[in-house]
């Protein structure tokens, strides 16, 4: 089941490891509505890439965006 994914994903700590989230997994870490999470990838503000019918979100492009990193890092 897709929401059993997204409950494991709630502190940025969950996201050590990850290449990618899934929509889902990112609005239950920002406590967000995943239509919210849609709505800024049609607008460009979240990064994102396409697979197939699915839609991927890269974790570091996640970091930089909340500022967990500093995106001119190398």
């Amino acid at each position: 089941m897709r929401t059993a994914a997204a409950r494991t994903l709630r502190t940025q700590a969950d996201l050590e490891g990850r290449l990618f989230v899934t929509v889902t997994e990112l609005a239950a870490l920002m406590q967000l509505d995943p239509r919210t999470v849609r709505r800024g990838i049609e607008d460009g503000s979240i990064p994102s890439i396409r697979v197939g019918r699915s839609t991927r979100i890269p974790v570091p492009k996640i970091r930089a965006l909340i500022g967990l990193v500093d995106p001119t890092a190398a």
